[in-house]
């Protein structure tokens, strides 16, 4: 077993905390783990090099905690998760990287996952096209490589038709010129070109209207 497993709180124990003082009176509040593994006993001088080395290891404890409690809502990007803790939650640099590696290894982290299952939500259930998907996740932070590898077999044509079926229906009575107004909106506004939304309308109408002479 490494130190750095060592000095790992194990999860579901809570953090003991113990107040350290200085000589001027001030002190900190940190992980009582860290202080029992330094050895100091109470009242006796800790040296500079062990405080920052006890301060560290508690900072990143902290960090690791807030990372695996921000994951807990939801899948985060990697950069949305090192922006949470950075500028959010205040944490050092070194303690959020090391933080980001070890979740990384631990596979709770993974911008392609990540990717993937933003994808497949927006098509099941916020229908868009794959540019606007490709814009969202551009702003979540994941790279152009993986967001090309997981988009590019994007069907919009079968996803505006998909994303415009139920909205056809509520609009079967209406002519088809108001009819195409109003559902090309609909779709434009979820990032579908002119090209699909024209094609995807004209399928929408002949799928309604076939449906209601069968009746």
């Amino acid at each position: 077993m490494t130190d750095e497993e060592d000095n790992e709180v194990p999860d579901g124990v809570e953090r003991d905390c113990l107040d350290l003082i200085y000589d001027d009176g001030t002190s900190i509040n940190i992980a009582g783990h860290l202080v029992k593994i330094a050895g100091p006993q109470e009242d006796q001088l800790i040296s500079p090099r062990d405080l920052d080395s006890m301060i560290k290891e508690d900072d990143f404890a902290k960090c690791y905690e807030a990372a695996l409690h921000f994951l807990e809502y939801r899948p985060r990007s990697e950069a949305e998760l090192k922006q949470h803790l950075l500028y959010k939650r205040k944490f050092l640099a070194a303690a959020v990287n090391r933080a980001i590696v070890k979740l990384r290894e631990l596979q709770l982290i993974d911008d392609k996952a990540f990717a993937e299952a933003w994808m497949r939500d927006r098509i099941a259930f916020k229908p868009k096209s794959g540019l606007m998907i490709k814009r969202e996740l551009l702003l979540k932070g994941v790279n152009h490589e993986i967001i090309n590898e997981v988009t590019d077999k994007i069907d919009d044509e079968t996803n505006a038709y998909k994303a415009g079926i139920k909205k056809a229906r509520l609009l079967h009575n209406l002519a088809y010129a108001e009819f195409y107004q109003r559902l090309a909106s609909y779709l434009g506004r979820r990032g579908y070109n002119g090209e699909v939304v024209q094609m995807a309308v004209s399928r929408l109408w002949d799928t309604i209207h076939y449906d209601s002479s069968e009746k």
